[in-house]
């Protein structure tokens, strides 16, 4: 008698259970699962994102050869090198870099030293990122484990990329004076850059840039225009490179967010086969 009351009891639940799927509740299977574990998995996974991207981009190479997370210049500096390959194109052009003293390209210099101060300073930023993880305070872990295949890497940037800015931004700032390429570190190839800059951007001031500015006008009209057109370089170079260093950090951990909602090998711990597997339902 015993036993069939169980049976009846058992069968009753079941029903429930069923019952609860079929007006499109997520089951009751998912009730086992807390906040707090599904919060725990989240904030695993974008460790593990964290320390990929660090070990990744801290390569040689790791900025500068993937075009996706590859930092170009800031935009006032293309400018200036579009100018100065389009100035040494004709005769009026060269005689105007003559004039103010401007007697190299330092493009390839500049980009590639940005990209190696990233890549010197992305092993360090695992710590930064590690701190702002734990620090986080995830108030929905559900909404964000069922959402976007990124929800996670997003709120995480959304909620700490000031402080990133300003955590990071001492290690960036000592990369850019350690790295170096063609005879600069950074920060020198930066004055170098700037003072190219200001140089045509005052060509007018000297006697011989005035000169060259005449003939440049009846030679070239659109590379006068230019020139004429540039505004002070504002950049902080140190603040740039932060961002753009972060941003492919990012990248980087949403890459990785993927590969452990998409791929249960990716999920290295019983938490995250547990809380992400909810996911393969």
């Amino acid at each position: 008698m015993m036993k069939t009351i169980k049976s009846i009891f058992i069968t009753l639940l079941l029903l429930l259970c069923c019952s609860s799927c079929d007006e499109g509740s997520v089951g009751n299977l998912d009730n086992l699962f807390s906040n707090d574990d599904t919060v725990g998995a989240l904030k695993e996974a974008l460790t593990i994102g964290a320390t990929t991207a660090s070990t990744e981009l801290g390569k040689e190479g790791g900025y500068l050869n993937d075009s996706l997370v590859r930092i170009a210049l800031p935009q006032e500096t293309n400018t200036l090198f579009d100018i100065i390959g389009q100035l040494q194109q004709s005769p009026a052009g060269n005689l105007l870099l003559n004039a103010v003293g401007i007697s190299d390209n330092l493009e390839n210099t500049m980009t590639t030293l940005i990209n190696k101060a990233a890549e010197d300073a992305a092993p360090k930023a695992v710590n930064v990122f590690k701190t702002a993880i734990t620090g986080i305070t995830i108030a929905d872990g559900e909404s964000i484990l069922f959402g976007a295949n990124n929800a996670a890497t997003t709120y995480l940037q959304n909620k700490t990329f000031t402080g990133l800015q300003s955590a990071f931004n001492p290690t960036i700032t000592e990369s850019l004076s350690n790295v170096s390429f063609g005879g600069y570190n950074a920060n020198q190839a930066w004055e170098a850059v700037t003072t190219q800059y200001n140089k045509l951007m005052n060509a007018k001031e000297s006697t011989a840039g005035n000169a060259a500015m005449v003939a440049l006008q009846l030679a070239d009209s659109d590379s006068y225009n230019k020139i004429s057109s540039m505004q002070g370089l504002e950049t902080n170079l140190a603040d740039y490179v932060t961002d753009k260093a972060l941003d492919g950090l990012f990248s980087k951990v949403a890459n990785k967010e993927l590969d452990i909602r998409t791929n249960a090998a990716a999920r290295t711990s019983d938490l995250l086969k547990d809380v992400f597997g909810r996911l393969d339902k």
